[in-house]
């Protein structure tokens, strides 16, 4: 394990976070510099300060792309995302599954120039802290303000591997070094070793995201980060239940309602026929489904989350398609998913938009395989067919 701990600054070095830092030009307008009513704190102590939404505009949008695909059609479809208008790109982290992440985010962040870029998720597991500091660091060096990371307690990633999920505490531990290591302050690793990020002159500031699926890994992210990547439906009664858990967590720190980033990760289907759209996006419900506790659910819906559990192919979660989610009912898919004609996708985007606490909507499309759409097309389709009428 790892222990933080500050060193003296020398040479006019300033910790990041704290007044009279020197931010790099570059990050000045990706950053919030405002501080909280009444009590003149800064928005986030500690933390990188994120653009929350602001009144009259509308959420930003972001892109899940899974490396089921070469890297450099990968990179190419995030370029596509940025040409039409995406704000960010999410690259899932899922080391049998996918494509290794930090490759695939170098490569997106080399043929983009505006687009920012996120690991969607990673975990503390797989991933030595060291390894990952300097990974973001260098990505942050690359392009200033374009990289955000994004983690999670571990699923495919672990279970393909044998391995159980990673505990809250321990991705709370393992994010408070990452940031540490950031700041440029050492960390204490195995056998008392203390170690730093021996070229990094400047903090790099990386903004970090808690995949959340339930109650407390959500009230975590308003607690400890920057923000919440919420896998918990569509339907407004359950993204409501997750703001409000954020903001239990935000509350139990000190820190105000609404100043961490809300991000609704939606798997999404545009078609027009209305029922091929439900079931290219089954297989993406059925694996928000997974992560839920059965508990949240009543009747038939959790009897269907049970079920899911028994039969849940891990190997084939970033398949096109899956036999266990025939087992989803199109009730749960309407509530978890956002998928349906162009009208249908526009008027529940708008729906979704119109809850002033969403910062931005992660649109997670049908992974790339036999019978699939190719990314490519689902970008176009959606830019010609949606975004005009938003």
């Amino acid at each position: 394990m790892f222990t933080t701990h500050q060193r003296p600054l020398v040479g006019g070095e300033q910790a990041a976070g704290r007044p009279g830092l020197p931010l790099p030009a570059a990050l000045t307008l990706s950053l919030v510099e405002t501080t909280l009513p009444g009590n003149g704190k800064r928005l986030t102590e500690g933390h990188t300060e994120m653009a929350v939404r602001q009144a009259g505009e509308r959420p930003k949008l972001g892109l899940a792309l899974w490396g089921a695909v070469p890297v450099q059609t990968l990179a190419a479809n995030a370029a596509l995302a940025e040409q039409v208008g995406f704000e960010s790109a999410w690259i899932i982290d899922s080391q049998l599954l996918c494509r290794e992440v930090f490759v695939s985010l170098t490569a997106c962040l080399m043929r983009t120039e505006r687009l920012r870029i996120a690991t969607g998720v990673t975990q503390p597991v797989t991933r030595h802290l060291s390894v990952v500091a300097g990974a973001a660091a260098t990505l942050h060096e690359m392009a200033p303000g374009r990289v955000m990371m994004g983690f999670g307690t571990g699923f495919s990633s672990l279970k393909t591997i044998g391995r159980p999920a990673a505990r809250i505490d321990e991705v709370e531990a393992f994010t408070r070094a990452l940031r540490t290591l950031l700041d440029g302050q050492p960390v204490t690793y195995d056998r008392d070793v203390a170690g730093e990020i021996s070229w990094l002159r400047q903090p790099a500031n990386v903004p970090i995201h808690y995949a959340a699926s339930g109650p407390r890994m959500t009230r975590s992210a308003g607690a400890h980060v920057d923000g919440a990547i919420l896998l918990q439906g569509t339907a407004p009664d359950l993204v409501d239940r997750g703001i409000a858990w954020l903001d239990q967590g935000a509350a139990q720190a000190g820190r105000p309602a609404g100043s961490v980033e809300a991000s609704c990760w939606v798997p999404f289907s545009l078609d027009p026929d209305r029922q091929k759209a439900l079931d290219q996006v089954r297989a993406r419900v059925a694996s928000a489904l997974m992560q839920a506790n059965p508990e949240s659910f009543e009747g038939n819906e959790r009897d269907v989350v049970v079920a899911l559990r028994e039969q849940y192919r891990v190997g084939d979660h970033a398949a096109a398609s899956a036999s266990h989610s025939a087992i989803v009912p199109d009730a749960l898919v309407r509530k978890f998913a956002i998928a349906g004609d162009a009208d249908e996708v526009r008027e529940q985007l708008q729906r979704l938009s119109a809850n002033p606490r969403v910062d931005r909507i992660i649109l997670n499309p049908q992974i790339p395989g036999p019978g699939a759409m190719p990314i490519d097309q689902v970008i176009r389709n959606f830019a010609d067919a949606v975004l005009p009428h938003l």
